[in-house]
């Protein structure tokens, strides 16, 4: 099993060299980084009889070479910081102090058992999204599409719930624009803002496994804005509910009939984007042992047309149903793959009923297919990309069958994983490059980085568009936005996978943005001021430990990397920066008890300086792209 020390599957062989502490990463000054994470294959898991050995760069990191077997029996091993840590960083955003203390309190199981109780709705920054633009781009409901907007034209003022009033029209980069950002803009202050829980990540799961882009929906119907809301709070209500339930949802939910053109799908013409998304990315997935044909994508059409909204200007809610003019009446016949089924057309309303009927065909004649799929997928997005031969065997198989014996309740599978060995595995802890989102809530959230305005619901949410419009033009994800209907490549494109992320572009743009929060900015027509308070930060830890520059950086370390970093590193860190190229530890302790006793602007100064000096070099160090 190796030891604590294992490293990131070997594919980071050192540390980064420190830079300085004030230098920007520019095309003249290159991030070093970017060699340990440029498109590279990393190749799958290597294995050997031994365990571990030390690399050549440094004897104190391990290289992984040991056979991984451990499985889905429960965790019983050491219950510290580290392991507390890593289950917040998968299964929720960063590494809060708070939440690591409460969880300390608790069995590993236990403390799984509690990121599992949420509401289902969001409590903070409020349950659904709010209307945020000012006076000059007033909600009007629509009335005169060629109209200017013109004061009392109803619609929902700012500051209030939009997502139960549908517009009566179709005003273009009107309030349908206007909502669309609102959703966006909210979905980053839901996962700053809200409890500890799984809540989140589970509801980005579906999303990123199970998309539909924002943008390409507002151009296509009114009230788009309402079917995107509708849509991820299907996602996350029933996130951890069950999967066949929530797939037939899905199949009729506004969005996706709009998104996938299902919509528009006649009887002599039956539309097959979305049938064949279903076999192909939602349900079994691509590989090669995926024997379905076209004419089983084209037996799937004919079944699911008919399923339309009828209007999407009536008031709220929408009520998709069922129309018996467009359904194909023809009968429907499946190959080898689904037993040579036949789905024999039923005529006017009854064709409703081949909906059902072909779901359970589907996971009747495919469950074990769908089962393992959909415990891949959950396996890469919360452990780690390479599903081996063991892996297979001891944690895919094994899932796949608790999946359909729990009659498709997704609860009890991700219950299972996040409290077994092998989640818990060293192996598994600081191997997945941070998605772009995750990157940036989890840094927000582990420093406690003070993203709340106190002035109006425009200006907060300015405070949010910040991060989507950043992570949108920089690097290359942001909410509500897949490049495609397969979600991003991430998540599901080999050999590479989470390094899919990382590109001599994106890696400096992730360093620059860091750099805003250590410096303080000011977001788009905001007087706010966002910036990272280090002295605040550590005083989250007794007065003993801050004043002790070796106790200082070990428990820094433990919030912001997935494993420990080298004693070497920490003492030349130490120098350099709390002691200010000192050798004596009372260069630090001195400069903070001053503060502590006389905190002028001088001593406050002094010993900011000397933390934004050490936090800055452990934020460029290319272990912090990981958990």
């Amino acid at each position: 099993m190796g030891t604590a020390k294992v490293s990131r599957r070997g594919f980071l062989k050192s540390l980064s060299t420190k830079k300085e502490s004030n230098s920007e990463i520019t095309s003249d000054n290159p991030d070093p980084l970017f060699e340990k994470y440029a498109r590279k294959t990393l190749g799958p898991r290597v294995y050997s009889t031994a365990v571990a050995t030390p690399t050549t760069n440094d004897p104190n990191i391990l290289n992984r070479i040991g056979n991984i077997t451990s499985g889905l029996a429960p965790y019983v091993g050491t219950w510290s910081h580290w392991e507390a840590a890593h289950l917040l960083r998968r299964a929720s955003f960063g590494v809060k102090k708070t939440d690591v203390t409460n969880l300390l309190a608790l069995s590993p199981a236990a403390a799984v058992d509690s990121l599992f109780t949420f509401t289902a709705a969001p409590l903070m920054p409020s349950p659904t999204p709010l209307y945020f633009n000012s006076i000059n781009y007033l909600d009007t409901l629509g009335e005169d599409p060629n109209a200017p907007t013109v004061p009392g034209a109803g619609g929902v003022g700012q500051g209030q719930n939009w997502t139960t009033s549908n517009l009566k029209n179709y005003p273009p980069f009107g309030p349908q624009y206007s909502r669309r950002l609102s959703l966006e803009f909210w979905n980053w202050g839901v996962c700053i803002e809200d409890a500890t829980s799984i809540r989140e990540k589970m509801q980005q799961f579906w999303y990123h496994f199970i998309p539909v882009a924002y943008e390409a929906l507002e151009n296509q119907e009114p009230n788009s804005s309402t079917m995107l809301h509708d849509y991820t709070k299907l996602l996350r209500t029933n996130c951890l509910g069950n999967f066949k339930t929530l797939i037939k949802a899905i199949a009729k939910m506004p969005a996706m009939l709009v998104y996938l053109s299902n919509q528009y799908s006649t009887a002599n013409a039956p539309n097959e984007n979305f049938a064949r998304e279903l076999l192909e990315l939602f349900t079994m997935g691509k590989t090669p042992t995926q024997n379905y044909t076209e004419p089983d994508v084209i037996a799937v059409s004919k079944i699911l047309s008919g399923w339309q909204v009828p209007s999407f200007i009536n008031p709220y809610p929408f009520n998709p149903g069922f129309n018996a003019s467009y359904h194909n009446q023809t009968n429907k016949t499946f190959s080898s793959f689904f037993g040579n089924t036949q789905i024999n057309n039923q005529t006017g309303a009854n064709g409703a009923n081949e909906f059902d009927i072909f779901f359970n065909m589907l996971f009747a004649q495919q469950g074990t297919t769908i089962a393992k799929y959909i415990c891949r997928r959950l396996y890469r997005y919360f452990v780690y990309y390479d599903i081996d031969a063991n892996v297979e065997t001891n944690v895919i198989v094994p899932l796949a069958n608790l999946l359909i014996s729990s009659n498709w309740e997704m609860e009890p599978v991700v219950k299972t994983l996040f409290k077994s060995q092998h989640f818990f595995d060293a192996a598994n802890k600081g191997v997945m490059i941070k998605s772009p989102i995750d990157y940036l809530v989890s840094f927000i959230r582990t420093f406690n980085v003070n993203t709340v305005t106190e002035t109006t619901v425009e200006m907060q949410y300015f405070v949010w568009r910040r991060l989507q419009e950043y992570c949108m033009d920089n690097l290359e994800q942001a909410f509500g936005a897949p490049p495609n209907v397969a979600g991003w490549k991430a998540y599901y494109q080999e050999p590479t996978y989470y390094q899919n992320w990382i590109n001599s572009e994106t890696i400096q743009k992730r360093a620059s943005i860091l750099t805003q929060f250590i410096n303080g900015f000011t977001p788009y027509q905001s007087n706010f001021l966002v910036k990272v308070n280090f002295i605040a930060f550590v005083q989250q830890f007794p007065n003993s430990t801050i004043a002790d520059p070796n106790l200082l950086i070990n428990e820094v370390t433990k919030y912001l990397f997935s494993v420990d970093l080298p004693a070497a590193y920490k003492t030349q860190l130490k120098q350099q920066e709390l002691l200010s190229n000192q050798t004596a530890d009372y260069y630090w302790s001195d400069a903070w008890n001053n503060y502590l006793v006389n905190p002028t602007t001088n001593n406050v100064n002094l010993v900011t300086t000397r933390l934004k000096g050490m936090f800055t070099a452990l934020l460029q160090l290319a272990e912090f792209q990981l958990m």
